[in-house]
C-alpha cells in the first residue's frame, strides 16, 4: 500500500481526474446556478485539468516536485472560469506541499488546508455553500485520517461528499434550484479519482487527456445578458505591485474577481464585467497578457430595474441577429428602411435606454432617412454587424460619454470585416489573418453553417495562431450564400 503520493501516482491521479471531469461534464454543468447560471463549470474544470495534464507531459514523472509544479503551472495558465481558477489553486497547493517533502497522509491534509487558503485569497468575496466550504470540509476530514495516506484520502472524500450535500442549506440560490454546488461536485470527482488511484493496483487507464472540453452538453440553456466573463494570464515585473494594482482595478470595474497566482508576479485572472475594454487596457498597461478569453454571460436572476440601461441601439434585420446584440447588452432595433415605421421603432428603442445620450450602431444599414429626435444621437457607422459588436465591446458605463464614442469609433476603425459563404470561411479567414490580428469575431447563420463546423474552424486557427481569440455567434437570419458568414478581425 502506497504511503506517499509520488510522481507516477500523481500523474495517474491527474489523468483520472481529467477523465472523470470530462465524463461528469454535463452533470456538473447542469448544476451551475451560482454565481452565474452559465452552465460551464464542468467544462471549465475539465479543460483546466486537461491543460494541467498536458503541461506535466514535458517533465520526468518520477520527479514528484517537477510533476506537481508542471501541473500547477499548466492549470494556472490554462484555467477557465471561477472553477478553473479554484482548481488551479488546489494544484498550486499540491506543488508547494511536494516541494517540502513526501506527500503522505498528513501532507494531503495540509495541502487541502493550504488550498482552501489559496482559494479564499484568490476570490475577492468567498461565499459559503460553494466549493470553498467543500474544500474546507475535505481538509478537516483528511486531518482525521491518522492511519495512512489512503485513510486520509478516504476521509477527505467522505467529508467532501457530506459538505456537498449540505451546500443547499448554506446558499439559498442552490436550494431554490434544487441542486448542490457545481464546483463542489467537481472537487468530489477529483478526490474520488485520487481515492480510486490509491485503491486499485491498476491505477488509471492511460486514455488520452487531449479530448476537447468545449463540446456541447445536455445542460439547460439560459437567457443571456450583457455581462462578460474576461479571463487571461498575467505576467508583470517581479518587483512590481502590478498584481495588487490590477486586483484593485478589477474590483472597481467588475465582480466575481479571482486572481490565482503561480508566483508573486504571475497569475491567472478572472472577472465578470460590463466594461471589458478598460480592464484589458489596464492589464496590458501593467504587464503582459496572454490566453485572453472573453465570453458573454447569461442573465442573473435579478430584477431588470437593478441593471443600468446601456444607451446603445443596434440596427438589425432578423431575430437571430437581434438576439446576439441583446445578449451583449444593446437594445436591438429591426431596420426596415421605412421612415415612418423606423421612426416609431426608434422611439420605442429610445424608451429602453434611459434619458441621456444614445449611440446608434448602424451595422451596415442606411440611416440617411433617420428622423430627428429630441435626444442626442451619436451615429456610429460600424460598416457591418461584426463592427457593431466591436464597438459594443469597448463601451464603458463608467467613462465619459464622448470618450466612449471615441473608443467605439476607434474599435470600428481597427477592424477589417468581410462577408463570405460557409464554404469560403477558412480561405477568407486565412487571407484576413495574413495582415495580422489578435481577435476574430464570426457571425454565422444556418443552414449552410453549423456549430460543429465552427468549432472545427476555431480549433484549427487557434492551433495555427496560439494567441488568437475567436468569438463565434450564431445569428439566424444573417443571410445565405455569400452572406451566410460575417468575419471581423482586429
Amino acid at each position: 500500500m502506497a504511503e506517499n503520493l509520488d510522481g507516477p501516482l500523481i500523474v495517474q491521479w491527474a489523468r483520472r481526474a481529467a477523465k472523470g471531469l470530462r465524463e461528469k461534464q454535463s452533470e456538473i454543468n447542469s448544476l451551475n446556478v451560482f454565481p452565474i447560471p452559465d452552465s460551464d463549470t464542468g467544462s471549465n474544470m475539465a479543460h483546466t485539468m486537461t491543460e494541467a495534464c498536458e503541461s506535466s507531459e514535458s517533465v520526468d514523472e518520477h520527479n514528484t516536485a517537477e510533476v506537481t509544479a508542471a501541473l500547477a503551472s499548466g492549470a494556472v495558465r490554462g484555467a477557465r472560469g471561477n472553477s478553473g481558477v479554484v482548481l488551479s489553486q488546489v494544484l498550486r497547493a499540491l506543488a508547494d506541499t511536494a516541494a517540502r517533502g513526501p506527500v503522505n497522509g498528513a501532507a494531503v491534509a495540509a495541502m487541502l488546508r493550504q488550498a482552501g487558503g489559496f482559494v479564499r485569497s484568490a476570490i475577492s468575496s468567498p461565499v459559503e455553500g460553494t466549493v470553498v466550504s467543500v474544500l474546507d470540509a475535505a481538509a478537516r476530514g483528511a486531518a482525521a485520517g491518522k492511519e495512512s495516506l489512503r485513510d486520509s484520502v478516504a476521509r477527505a472524500l467522505a467529508s467532501a461528499e457530506e459538505a456537498l450535500e449540505n451546500t443547499p442549506s448554506q446558499l439559498p440560490v442552490l436550494a431554490k434550484a434544487g441542486v448542490v454546488d457545481a464546483g463542489g461536485r467537481g472537487l468530489v470527482v477529483i478526490l474520488q479519482a485520487l481515492y480510486d488511484v490509491l485503491d486499485t493496483a491498476e491505477g488509471v487507464d492511460a486514455e488520452g487527456t487531449h479530448s476537447s472540453t468545449d463540446a456541447g452538453t445536455d445542460a439547460p440553456v439560459h437567457a443571456r445578458s450583457c455581462e462578460l466573463e474576461v479571463m487571461f494570464f498575467f505576467e508583470a515585473e517581479p518587483s512590481s505591485d502590478a498584481v495588487a494594482e490590477l486586483r484593485e482595478f478589477l474590483e472597481d470595474h467588475g465582480n466575481s474577481v479571482i486572481i490565482g497566482p503561480i508566483s508573486d508576479s504571475e497569475a491567472t485572472v478572472h472577472v465578470h464585467t460590463r466594461a471589458a475594454g478598460p480592464i484589458i487596457e489596464k492589464a496590458f498597461s501593467l504587464g503582459t497578457v496572454t490566453r485572453l478569453r472573453i465570453e458573454v454571460l447569461p442573465e442573473r436572476d435579478v430584477d431588470q430595474e437593478q441593471l443600468p440601461a446601456i444607451p446603445i441601439i443596434a440596427l438589425t434585420n432578423a431575430k437571430g441577429v437581434a438576439a446576439v446584440f441583446e445578449k451583449a447588452g444593446a437594445v436591438s432595433l429591426t431596420w426596415n428602411n421605412d421612415q415612418e415605421a423606423d421612426h416609431q421603432a426608434l422611439e420605442d428603442a429610445l424608451s429602453q435606454t434611459g434619458s441621456g445620450n444614445v449611440a446608434i450602431l448602424t451595422n451596415g444599414f442606411d440611416t440617411s432617412g433617420l428622423a430627428a429626435t429630441d435626444r442626442r444621437l451619436d451615429i456610429i457607422d460600424t460598416k457591418a454587424l461584426v463592427g457593431g459588436l466591436a464597438a459594443l465591446a469597448v463601451h464603458d458605463p463608467a467613462a465619459e460619454w464622448d470618450d466612449n464614442v471615441e473608443e467605439m469609433l476607434d474599435a470600428v476603425a481597427a477592424q477589417r470585416s468581410v462577408s463570405c459563404s460557409a464554404e469560403a470561411l477558412e480561405q477568407t479567414l486565412n487571407e484576413l489573418l495574413a495582415d495580422g490580428g489578435e481577435l476574430v469575431t464570426i457571425l454565422w447563420s444556418g443552414p449552410d453553417m453549423n456549430t460543429q463546423r465552427i468549432e472545427e474552424v476555431k480549433e484549427t486557427f487557434t492551433e495555427l495562431y496560439p494567441d488568437l481569440l475567436i468569438d463565434a455567434y450564431q445569428a439566424d437570419g444573417l443571410g445565405a450564400g455569400d452572406t451566410a458568414v460575417q468575419i471581423g478581425v482586429e
